[in-house]
């Protein structure tokens, strides 16, 4: 009789507690709000946002973060915990920069999570300080609310004479490489053509192997204008020239 009632407890105990009765955690990141309620519904779990932001590089509306983990072991409604990316980005305060080097001002800028767009050239005596900032055209005032992460362009003092440059040498180089040599420059990317690049991950390591205008001390363009980029993700296309490298070294030096 002990015996039986021993037994009879630790039955009730075990189904209370539903210890032979465990859940797999789903896979969750990458899924929408709605798509976590109906794979949890099925499954008997619960979910709850223990936090939303704002990434950058993910799709917007998503599961970044999930835990318990994918694969734990749970009881029946068990909560899991999840963390979103938002759709919308947060806003925030546009930076002054006006009257800045368009160096410092790229520096801070960037420093606050923003993005250079074009360059583009206004007489002024203030040779290359900015004049101006834009977002679609539109002037944008320090203090003004913005979205965190936008493209901004910038209006810069072209001094009193129509200054001409030279386009910097850019194969061989990544497209973050080539921005930050062509801004230095004074000048825009232009067109952006990719081949034998299979995703995006890919893309973002291409490199430039041809670029129009080219390097050269008899090609000098207005400041602003647009270079035009081909990238490759096939190594063997880059071809860099040591002539063309030694012809810039003694451009640069003068």
């Amino acid at each position: 009789m002990i015996t039986i009632s021993i037994w009879g407890i630790f039955k009730y105990l075990d189904s209370y507690t539903l210890n032979s009765e465990t859940i797999s955690v789903p896979s969750l990141e990458g899924l929408t709000i709605t798509e976590v309620e109906e794979i949890l519904t099925e499954k008997k779990l619960r979910y709850q946002i223990l936090d939303s932001i704002y990434a950058e590089n993910n799709e917007k509306g998503v599961v970044l973060e999930q835990q318990p983990s994918t694969d734990d072991l749970v009881k029946e409604n068990r909560t899991i915990y999840i963390t979103m990316s938002k759709i919308i980005p947060p806003k925030m305060s546009m930076p002054d920069v006006v009257d800045m080097s368009l160096r410092v001002a790229v520096a801070k800028i960037e420093s606050y999570g923003l993005k250079i767009g074009k360059l583009s050239y206004f007489p002024s005596e203030c040779v290359n300080c900015v004049l101006e900032v834009k977002i679609k055209t539109k002037t944008i005032n320090a203090g003004q609310e913005i979205e965190k992460g936008a493209v901004v362009d910038l209006v810069l003092g072209s001094g009193t004479s129509s200054e001409k440059v030279f386009a910097p040498y850019l194969i061989g180089l990544t497209k973050e490489e080539a921005l930050q040599k062509i801004q230095a420059a004074f000048l825009n990317i232009g067109a952006e053509i990719y081949s034998d690049c299979s995703s995006k991950k890919d893309s973002i390591a291409a490199r430039v192997y041809k670029q129009t205008p080219q390097r050269s001390e008899n090609i000098a363009i207005n400041m602003g204008s647009p270079v035009d980029l081909w990238f490759t993700c096939d190594s063997s296309k880059i071809k860099i020239s040591v002539v063309d490298t030694l012809n810039v070294n003694l451009l640069d030096e003068h």
